[in-house]
């Protein structure tokens, strides 16, 4: 995107360059000399290009500016392309291996388990378990933006028990949880069904549930889930460091962060609010935070109920 350029104002006067405020009365005698000599005004016309020049507004062709944003613009797409298409690459790169050492590790823990469920080995491959699938859920969630953001991503809707993935997902963080000192309570109705695809609605709360734990300060975490308004509510709140109201909007864009320090900020891309954002609208519902610095932060995400009067056909798929 070209520069903004400032504002032109009126151009300067010979006096008025020649002149100070206050001296009203060196004003005439200027304006006499310029009348009697033409040098000066030779001179003032000089200083009036250079005032020009130095303010940044040299006179620019339309046409000519407009065809530079267009080529500007056209080059910023084809990065953004080329981007895209180079995460999906990695992630398909740095997934794939990690599938079958998956499978490996699960039934090394299965055979450790049996033989002595409490022992080291088999909390050993239980946590080892834990950081493989964690790193296969980030890899994973490369391919969903890149996925996103070309348009290839693909929601099935159908009726997914709220309390059913919600216990899931929180037993799958539960290592990550116990480590920040963390404690997640869920209070979610056994009823409470939605129409939404599981895989996105397991990443949305994947990412919220993750988020709370990162920046919750080691506080505790509560997952709720009710009826409001002829919707299902889905919220997570901490008790962490909070988000400023001028950080709130921008945390659900991409490779954007709550914590701008990367001192201090945790590790991660930066895209799991928005991807939380974009999965939710393709669903048709939303995503909101209520926050402030120091007292935790609340995440709502607003999904479909499941009514199976007006149930979805099995093929119903909505495209982000």
């Amino acid at each position: 995107m070209a520069p903004t350029r400032a504002s032109s104002g009126a151009r300067l006067r010979g006096c008025d360059l020649l002149c100070q405020p206050g001296d009203a009365d060196l004003a005439p005698r200027a304006a006499d000399a310029a009348t009697q000599d033409p040098l000066p005004a030779r001179m003032q016309g000089r200083m009036n290009a250079q005032a020009t020049t130095r303010a940044g507004l040299p006179a620019a062709d339309p046409a000519e500016e407009a065809a530079s944003l267009r080529r500007e613009v056209a080059a910023l797409r084809r990065a953004l392309a080329e981007r895209d298409a180079f995460l999906a690459g990695v992630a398909h790169e740095l997934r794939n291996p990690m599938t079958p050492i998956l499978g490996q590790v699960e039934r090394l823990q299965g055979a450790a388990e049996r033989d002595d469920p409490e022992g080291r080995v088999a909390q050993g491959l239980a946590q080892l378990r834990w950081l493989v699938e964690r790193y296969v859920r980030r890899a994973t969630t490369l391919l969903d933006v890149s996925r996103a953001q070309t348009g290839q991503l693909a929601l099935l809707a159908a009726p997914v028990p709220l309390a059913e993935v919600v216990a899931e997902v929180v037993d799958a963080l539960a290592p990550m949880a116990a480590h920040a000192g963390s404690t997640v309570t869920v209070t979610v109705p056994e009823d409470l069904v939605l129409s939404c695809e599981r895989l996105a609605l397991d990443q949305i709360l994947d990412n919220l549930i993750t988020n709370a734990i990162k920046y919750g300060d080691g506080g505790a975490i509560v997952v709720s889930g009710f009826r409001e308004a002829g919707a299902a509510r889905i919220r997570v709140s901490d008790q962490g460091i909070g988000i400023p109201p001028a950080d709130q909007a921008r945390i659900f864009e991409r490779f954007e962060r709550a914590v701008a320090d990367p001192g201090t900020a945790p590790t991660g891309f930066g895209v799991g609010l928005w991807l939380v954002r974009r999965l939710a609208e393709a669903m048709g519902g939303a995503v909101a935070v209520e926050s402030s610095p120091g007292e935790g932060a609340t995440f709502t995400v607003t999904l479909p109920l499941h009514d199976q009067s007006a149930a979805r056909s099995p093929g119903d798929r909505t495209a982000l």
